[in-house]
């Protein structure tokens, strides 16, 4: 079964009725993304065809994505005011995140003797792709492993975010904490939520990832050696 460049709009399809059942349904757990990719991959080895087919047909939507995440920076301006009247508590709560997210991670897969390049790869699991992939490369570790665990990790962010978070938080307070902690699926979930929590999540995403870009790759290779890495 040769699908070819049908695969472009068999994924948006799927997509479209995966968040179409999520949104009549209410279930968290429906999360479009997940649903996807559990629709898409029995398709895809049905089709006898390999992963780099359907990279090819579905490369539109890797350029797509470049445009609607800069687009995030419409509704950030509108919140221009309020975001710099909360700088301080915002780079805090930042770092203190940032620090957390990689560190916890790492901690754990190191606890469960996961292996070198596994453990590696859980300090990128607070990023998003753009800032996983040069990251992985830095600390060394698998660049394919690292973008999973980013993938499931905001699949799963998304998903428990909006169960988890205290409801009487403030849409900035929720937004950065979805983004910071389920990048990119988190930033979607605050957008359903309210423009200014999607706002909040998109700044919380970008701003984590920056952050921990600067300071993960100099850490690591100064302190590596000393924890048997």
């Amino acid at each position: 079964m040769a699908l070819g460049w049908m695969w472009l709009p068999i994924t948006i399809a799927v997509y479209l009725a995966a968040d179409t059942l999520q949104q009549r349904l209410g279930w968290l757990v429906l999360q479009p993304m997940l649903t996807s990719v559990l629709i898409l991959i029995p398709l895809l080895l049905l089709s006898g065809q390999g992963v780099a087919t359907y990279r090819q047909a579905t490369a539109p939507l890797v350029w797509v994505a470049g445009p609607l995440t800069v687009g995030m920076a419409v509704p950030l301006f509108g919140e221009r005011r309020r975001i710099m009247d909360a700088a301080r508590p915002l780079m805090i709560t930042l770092g203190i995140g940032s620090l957390l997210a990689s560190g916890s991670a790492f901690a754990l897969a190191c606890l469960f003797h996961l292996g070198a390049p596994v453990d590696k790869a859980f300090l990128t699991r607070a990023i998003s792709l753009p800032f996983c992939l040069p990251v992985s490369h830095l600390i060394g570790a698998p660049s394919g492993l690292a973008a999973v665990i980013v993938g499931i990790s905001g699949l799963l962010g998304g998903i428990a975010a909006p169960i988890l978070l205290p409801k009487r938080w403030s849409e900035s307070a929720r937004g950065v904490s979805m983004g910071l902690a389920a990048h990119g699926i988190g930033t979607a979930v605050g957008l359903r939520l309210s423009v200014r929590t999607g706002a909040y999540a998109a700044l919380g995403m970008m701003l984590n990832g920056l952050l921990t870009s600067l300071w993960l790759p100099w850490i690591w290779q100064r302190a590596a050696h000393h924890i048997g890495f």
